[in-house]
């Protein structure tokens, strides 16, 4: 057969396997067997079939961008990641495609589909909860970091903080002012992030006899975590200590004790996660797990330009530290019946 007639499809059929296999050889993409890899280079040969991409290598194939897939653009979290993250390449000739999925693994898949028709050369990802990506999908998107959350059975190098340490860290200090009855509003159930810090929050609680500890678990947004807290004030008013999973989170708690005529620390002591301007602006300033957002960002993206340069990287996880700042809005519960007397 000539060299015009060969296709794709004719070398498909000449290996017996799909044109997308075929493709996945070419392209240096995707899990293939050795033997299968044979028959189609195989038959590639016989076929005479010469497309561009054939002797190129996997690097010079791609284009020279990053993408980037959060789960919840309008969280501040993400926006300064992505700051952090622009930052680190800026100068290395990679630019930098923003994509949100609203924490929907449907639209998480509909995203990378989009985002694997421009042949990126890396990927950083905040899975979405219950996504379903494996290790052969995400080779698809050559190099790839994931931040923040971490995917069970993916082996691809993660940035992520102390989260069980700091949470415990934070109920530790309520109990430590006197707290006994102390909850955490979390985020889904089923975020890798959710499970790290319910597990901080129990392992202190149980580290300390007369505390008691309440989970709820919310969307991650401000409405849920009101709508949480309020429910979860009027059902145990003996919560005196209540600690947030992210900013927003945080803000909806905040919003539920102004709503209940509840103050802070007064009646309720706050602890949030991840700073955020406005609580500096509280009065009194919200105490928090400051996050290190910025360092998880230059770190990821270094990460990335190290993988592209052909550098081995530690498989990970990459921890940074959080640190607990203390305000003013964490205070003895005996404050309420002082002051009320």
């Amino acid at each position: 057969m000539s060299e015009a007639r060969a296709t794709i499809y004719t070398v498909a059929r000449a290996a017996g396997v799909s044109a997308q296999t075929v493709s996945r050889v070419l392209n240096g993409t995707g899990q293939v067997s050795a033997r299968t890899r044979a028959a189609v280079l195989a038959a590639i040969e016989a076929q005479g079939y010469r497309p561009n991409a054939v002797g190129r290598s996997l690097r010079a194939s791609r284009t020279p961008m990053i993408g980037m897939l959060v789960a919840d653009v309008g969280n501040p979290f993400y926006a300064r990641l992505h700051r952090a993250i622009e930052r680190r390449l800026a100068g290395s000739g990679y630019s930098l495609m923003l994509m949100n999925c609203d924490d929907d693994a449907r639209i998480e898949h509909r995203q990378l589909e989009l985002l694997r028709s421009y042949r990126p050369t890396g990927l950083v990802i905040v899975p979405s909860v219950g996504s379903s990506l494996t290790d052969a999908r995400l080779q698809e998107f050559g190099h790839v970091v994931s931040v923040s959350r971490v995917l069970g059975g993916v082996h691809v190098p993660a940035v992520v903080t102390d989260e069980a340490d700091a949470v415990a860290a934070a109920a530790s200090e309520l109990v430590a002012y006197g707290h006994t009855g102390i909850a955490v509003i979390l985020g889904p159930r089923e975020a890798s992030t959710t499970r790290a810090r319910e597990q901080g929050f129990r392992t202190a609680v149980d580290s300390h006899p007369q505390a008691r500890g309440l989970v709820r678990y919310t969307d991650g947004t401000r409405q849920g975590a009101q709508e949480a807290a309020e429910a979860l004030l009027r059902a145990h008013p003996e919560v005196t200590g209540v600690i947030g999973f992210n900013a927003l989170v945080t803000e909806g708690i905040v919003s539920a004790l102004l709503t209940a005529g509840r103050r802070c620390p007064e009646d309720v002591s706050v602890i949030g996660f991840t700073d955020a301007g406005w609580m500096t602006l509280h009065r009194p300033a919200i105490s928090v797990i400051d996050q290190p957002v910025e360092e998880m960002g230059a770190l990821a993206g270094r990460l990335l330009l190290d993988m592209a340069a052909g550098q081995s990287v530690d498989p990970g996880p990459h921890v940074v530290p959080s640190t607990l700042v203390r305000r003013g809005s964490v205070a003895p519960p005996s404050m309420t019946k002082e002051r009320r007397a």
